[in-house]
């Protein structure tokens, strides 16, 4: 999966978090509610969409660009054309993976990264990376679901690649009752050990719809939740952001600047495919 080097600035100081998991699970609506905007278009049906890498940028808007298969210098896009090519079937010039710099994101040099749906009969296997340092998997599920063969299979497998470097984030939490959800939190590091994911990687039962409504003022939606579930979503959502300022913290060894080609670097090119051959004289 992973690509040749592209010649260019080094990057390895910029620390990666991969988002994980299968289709409908909430990943893009996770990042939208980590950059508190409305970045990534969601989609309730099933697609296949490119690999989206978002990080901070310098300019007072933000800006989108798009990977092409030659891997030569990435194509800038409007908003509305970044959203398109999140839909596959828009895609017909072939791009290879979407990058968003976007000024008031709150991560100051890490790099998230919206990673295609997956479904149980199409899980890729986890990439290869030689030092996890800089790289932290979170495998996102629906709290109603997380503890299926098919999700705690997805975990092992990447629990035994990255160790340390993993959480899991139970989004939905709201569909549940609080005391449901105090139930699934409470048992599901014994409930990974059980299945040999030892030691159980951190845990989070979130929902990242709420946290995204939590400050669009008074919503309706955050109002009719109970406030057993609203405070509960949004402490385990704090306590998710904190761990990935920690990570990004602790991965960060040097200067480096945000405004760089993102594709050049060897951690995202672990999920963006292979470049075509190039025909040039």
């Amino acid at each position: 999966m992973a690509a040749e080097p592209i010649p260019g600035r080094d990057t390895a100081t910029l620390p990666f978090a991969f988002f994980i998991g299968d289709f409908n699970a909430g990943k893009s609506t996770l990042i939208n509610a980590l950059l508190r905007d409305e970045v990534l278009k969601t989609e309730r049906r099933e697609s296949h969409a490119l690999p989206t890498f978002v990080c901070r940028g310098e300019s007072h808007a933000p800006q989108f660009s798009a990977l092409p298969r030659d891997y030569k210098t990435a194509h800038r896009k409007s908003l509305s054309q970044f959203q398109g090519l999140r839909n596959d079937e828009t895609n017909t010039d072939g791009y290879l993976a979407l990058h968003a710099l976007t000024p008031a994101n709150p991560f100051s040099r890490m790099v998230l990264v919206d990673t295609a749906g997956m479904s149980s009969d199409s899980a890729s296997p986890p990439p290869e990376f030689s030092d996890t340092r800089h790289a932290m998997m979170v495998v996102v599920t629906d709290i109603e679901y997380w503890s299926s063969k098919h999700n705690l299979d997805l975990i092992a497998e990447y629990h035994e690649a990255f160790g340390g470097a993993l959480m899991v984030v139970a989004n939905k939490a709201d569909h549940l009752n609080a005391n449901e959800i105090k139930q699934v939190a409470g048992k599901a590091a014994t409930r990974m050990e059980e299945y040999g994911i030892a030691p159980a990687p951190r845990f989070f039962a979130l929902s990242a719809r709420l946290e995204s409504l939590r400050y669009a003022g008074d919503d309706e939606y955050r109002r009719r939740t109970k406030p057993a579930v609203r405070a509960w979503c949004d402490a385990a959502f704090d306590a998710f952001r904190l761990a990935l300022y920690e990570f990004e913290a602790a991965a960060l060894t040097g200067p480096s600047s945000p405004e760089l080609d993102v594709f050049k670097h060897r951690l995202a090119q672990t999920v963006v495919p292979a470049a075509e051959p190039s025909h040039e004289v």
